[in-house]
């Protein structure tokens, strides 16, 4: 399987702003910037009642989404070194076979050149 080379480096420039966002949000949520959704008309025991169910509720979810930021940003920290270990190998693979091009060059130069001898002989 190929990689397209401007995919590789479409991905890699993508990878520094998916951990900065990762980690913004890791911090957004971190601070607790919450906004209070309870309507001013309820009466004092079911707006503590909601409040309390309401922020144990948004602790769940902080919960969830620094979960899920630390993953996004584990992921994409994963992906960054597959890709590096993948250019590494392209550029050994790329050595190789230019070695062995050159190789097989040198063999048919080298067999042209025993050709050539063997018919002048050949028709001496």
């Amino acid at each position: 399987m190929a990689l397209d080379p401007a995919t590789v480096s479409t991905v890699l420039s993508l990878l520094p702003t998916i951990l900065e966002q990762a980690n913004k949000t890791i911090e957004k949520i971190k601070k607790g910037r919450r906004k209070d959704g309870a309507p001013e008309n309820a009466g004092p025991e079911s707006a503590e009642a909601r409040d309390t169910s309401t922020a144990a509720r948004i602790a769940e979810l902080e919960a969830a989404a620094v979960q899920q930021a630390e993953a996004v940003k584990l992921l994409a920290e994963q992906h960054a070194i597959t890709i590096e270990a993948l250019r590494k190998e392209a550029a050994r693979l790329d050595r190789r076979l230019r070695l062995m091009t050159s190789v097989a060059m040198a063999g048919v130069a080298l067999g042209l050149g025993g050709l050539v001898v063997a018919l002048n002989l050949l028709f001496r």
